[in-house]
């Protein structure tokens, strides 16, 4: 099942299922929020998106009353969410699929918002999106290559297939970025081949640590054929040690038989990117060589990032060089 897209003049809801948005610097928000708007959105927040009744945070309580209050708004008509963090994976218990299947929208995110994009298309057959979080819009001086992949993604009159490149710069923050913060910007080395290979399939996956919270629940999206699989993880999860266990547990679920490509995100400096260790634990786990594996992508923990139908098809080619076809 597929959201309607979306269109200028339309309302985006900012909710907060696992950090709260009063976590976000004021001019990061205030940033993210004329970003979205220089598309035509109309911006609101849910009632509880700022709240830190629970450990600094909204309540499960709180966080699935905004879920379920977006979904049910008419007027709304695409869910994002704030910022990542932890515990999204607390409320699949509690959340009515019913509301959600009976009123079809785009919802979006991504880092801990990865279990509940699953999940959603796993209990009601939605795809979702693997998009910024609303206060990336706002880390960068400009958000003018994220903006742009939203919008092919999310937005009507947009062509159904588009090929994804590489940005020239990125930047390395972390969430909780201020003003104060400095502001350097990297050039971008590219998209690296770590192995050749050509394929087609569904496309799958985020966070990594995230995805694997669901391996064996009702929550894990059950696919039919090939499956092309995003990983990425943020700079605690992908030191070697904690990224090499967590990439072992994927390859050792059923589902991973079907795993035909892996789409490697961008690393954070200061993980497992620093001491250029992923082609060698990528060699370990004695993956198939016939399926292409290609790292440094524009999404992850590193802004711009490009966004993605999780439930949707893509196409890549990796040999001299990668071609990305999402749809």
């Amino acid at each position: 099942m597929l959201p309607k897209k979306i269109k200028e003049g339309d309302e985006i809801r900012v909710i907060a299922p696992a950090r709260s948005a009063s976590d976000i610097d004021e001019a990061v928000l205030a940033r993210a929020q004329t970003a979205l708007e220089s598309l035509g959105l109309k911006v609101s927040f849910s009632q509880y998106a700022f709240s830190r009744s629970q450990r600094g945070c909204p309540t499960d309580v709180e966080k699935v009353e905004d879920l379920h209050a977006a979904f049910l708004d008419p007027n709304v008509k695409g869910v994002l969410a704030a910022i990542g963090g932890f515990n999204s994976n607390q409320l699949l218990e509690q959340i009515n699929w019913d509301i959600i299947r009976a009123n079809p929208k785009i919802f979006a995110g991504f880092s801990d918002i990865t279990v509940l994009n699953h999940a959603i298309l796993a209990k009601t057959g939605l795809a979702t999106f693997a998009t910024p979080n609303f206060y990336c819009f706002g880390l960068p001086p400009k958000a003018d290559y994220s903006l742009e992949y939203f919008r092919r993604c999310l937005f009507a009159g947009q062509p159904e297939m588009y090929r994804v490149r590489a940005s020239k710069v990125f930047y390395d923050y972390g969430w909780y970025y201020d003003e104060k913060s400095p502001r350097s910007k990297i050039v971008n080395g590219g998209i690296k081949i770590i192995q050749p290979g050509q394929t087609s399939g569904t496309l799958l996956g985020g966070n990594l640590c995230s995805l694997n919270l669901l391996n064996g629940t009702e929550y894990f999206p059950r696919i039919e054929g090939d499956i092309i699989l995003c990983l990425e993880d943020d700079s605690y999860d992908s030191i070697p040690a904690t990224f090499e266990r967590n990439l072992q547990s994927l390859v050792q679920q059923p589902y991973f038989r079907q795993v035909k490509a892996i789409l490697f995100g961008r690393f954070q400096r200061e993980s497992i990117a620093a001491n250029d260790s992923l082609a060698a634990i990528i060699s370990s786990k004695k993956i198939n060589l016939d399926i292409p594996i290609v790292s440094n992508l524009d999404f992850g923990h590193t802004d711009p990032k490009f966004s993605y139908k999780i439930g949707g098809w893509a196409s890549v080619e990796a040999y001299n060089e990668c071609k990305l076809v999402l749809h």
